[in-house]
């Protein structure tokens, strides 16, 4: 390779690199905000904030979360042929779908708040945070068209920085509005005797940082936008096509393109919003089990994601990747991709899950500091085999994506909802679980997908596995961490703080698992070179000499 090749390969790699950062960071931010949030509304009060979080995911859902990949989709597709032209009208037309949808949603989320929340949800207190959460509909499905422009423009900074930056808005902004809207509804609470008034209004707070963070990075985006006006110009001034597309043609290839997107979305994330309301319906109304859904949305779920984000942010930079293997035919490639991706939501899941685990007694009363500690510890250690399974969904969800198999994605996905829901239902209904109820069911939903998921995978590009390196390693590697883990857990509790306890574990078993896998071959050179951040890996070792 020239030296020219060598410093552009130099620079695609730190701009790849910067832009895995920057993705990290805004997950981070994403989970993370929530602990404080948590420690400062309680159980209650993120309770109110799950109900309007949820609320507006079902809303977005059907009004915006389709505009990102199909304007990205549609606009990569023109631009690759050299019609720009068509390009713009394909973001006039995807803006003004948008905007209509959004608004309706927004509107509709507006005026429902009270049926929603008393009705569903089985209290009046949620009411106010949905309305603080309603505009964000509208926001959000703008967004998601502008970013999908830009990604099918060819660049994916825009994107990654406007998320980074909604989140940090988020960030700060929720400590300004949780304080000073808490001090509103506690004065209301007390003129009206309703306590809760002052978690209510609290959540509303953090609803108003997180619809004041997405406007900010739409603002953002628009200045972008017109910044690139002239480049974007300039291509459509070298555009030799003759056929110009209809606006009437390219609203039903939206539409169509939409609906798959919106349906899988419903039948992956409609969990969500199916639990909160079958729980909140099934079981007895009351402050107790509005405060077990504000432990298992506030605590349980936040802490399980984490491995979820690591393991998307893996995997989703490999679909490229895997799709032109596919496109090119080149199937022994595919199967090395689709390979990685599963090992890699299990070196991230597996360990985590083990210390979550066998650290949860300490670890939650060392992260939060209000609310019901018991309750999530025990959510969190009963969970852990969600958590895995949780980060496996996510690689076959990846795979079956860059394979073109939406239709058995959207098939997979849609029969684990229906499985899912009924086995909620027997659990709550039948059994009586309660908030552990929903933890199990969960896990049967991952644990379905999964099977029908790599059932597809293994259907589509049949391939012998090599289970030692894929399962083998990992589970050895978690389960040696997880005893010097628990040895340390045991052994130096009544003489370390418990704060302090957790992040020597912590360190521990990374530095130990990280050791353990590059010593027993987990991964290739050439598979670590191809995984973001990878490369800190392969250099380290290199100079333990295990590679």
């Amino acid at each position: 390779m020239s030296r020219r090749g060598e410093q552009r390969g130099g620079r695609i790699r730190r701009g790849n690199g910067l832009l895995t950062g920057l993705a990290f960071l805004a997950g981070a931010l994403a989970v993370w905000k929530r602990i404080p949030l948590t420690n400062r509304i309680g159980d209650n009060g993120n309770a109110y904030f799950g109900m309007a979080y949820d609320t507006w995911l079902f809303f977005f859902l059907f009004c915006g979360y389709s505009m990102q990949t199909v304007v990205a989709q549609m606009t990569a597709a023109r631009c690759a042929r050299g019609r720009y032209r068509n390009t713009r009208r394909v973001w006039n037309a995807a803006l003004l779908y948008a905007a209509v949808l959004g608004i309706a949603g927004s509107v509709v989320m507006l005026l429902s708040a009270d049926v929603l929340s008393a009705g569903l949800f089985r209290t009046g207190m949620a009411a106010v945070v949905i309305r603080c959460m309603a505009p964000a509909v509208f926001i959000t499905s703008l967004l998601g068209a502008l970013r999908g422009y830009f990604q099918g423009m060819g660049s994916m900074i825009p994107t990654v920085f406007s998320r980074f930056v909604e989140e940090l808005a988020g960030f700060l902004l929720m400590f300004i509005l949780v304080s000073g809207m808490m001090g509103h509804g506690k004065k209301i609470g007390a003129l009206l005797f309703q306590p809760d008034y002052e978690q209510a209004f609290g959540a509303s707070g953090a609803a108003l940082a997180f619809l004041l963070g997405s406007l900010i990075s739409l603002l953002l985006l628009v200045v972008l936008y017109f910044l690139f006006q002239g480049s974007f110009r300039h291509r459509e001034r070298k555009d030799t096509g003759r056929e110009t597309e209809s606006y009437r043609r390219i609203g039903r290839l939206i539409a169509g393109a939409a609906l798959p997107v919106i349906l899988t979305g419903f039948a992956m994330q409609g969990s969500f919003i199916l639990d909160q309301i079958l729980f909140l319906q099934l079981m007895p109304s009351g402050s107790d089990t509005i405060a077990q859904w504000g432990i298992y949305t506030g605590k349980y779920r936040l802490l399980s994601g984490v491995p979820a984000i690591r393991a998307a942010a893996a995997c989703t930079g490999l679909i490229p990747s895997l799709s032109a293997s596919v496109t090119g035919m080149n199937m022994g490639r595919a199967k090395e991709k689709a390979f990685l991706m599963l090992k890699l939501s299990l070196a991230v899941s597996l360990p985590l899950a083990v210390y979550f685990a066998i650290t949860a007694d300490n670890l939650v009363p060392a992260l939060f500091t209000a609310g019901n500690m018991e309750t999530a510890a025990g959510l969190l250690r009963i969970g852990s085999g969600a958590i895995v399974l949780q980060a496996l969904a996510i690689a076959v969800s990846c795979i079956l994506q860059g394979l073109e198999r939406e239709k058995l994605l959207f098939g997979s996905a849609g029969i684990s909802l229906i499985v899912h829901v009924i086995l909620l239902y027997f659990l709550l209904h039948s059994l009586g679980l309660g908030i552990e109820g929903v933890v199990y069911a969960v896990t049967g939903l991952y644990a379905v997908f999964v099977i029908l998921g790599l059932v597809c995978v293994f259907r589509t590009i049949s391939w012998k596995t090599d289970w030692g390196r894929l399962i083998g390693i990992p589970v050895i590697a978690s389960a040696v961490m997880g005893l010097i883990v628990y040895l340390m857990n045991r052994f130096l509790a009544a003489v370390i703080d418990t704060a302090l306890l957790s992040l020597l574990c912590f360190a521990a078993g990374l530095i130990i698992f990280v050791l353990l896998m590059l010593s027993m071959h987990a991964f290739s050179q050439r598979e670590l070179k191809s995984i973001p951040g990878g490369g800190l890996f392969l250099a380290l070792g290199k100079i333990l000499r295990f590679l």
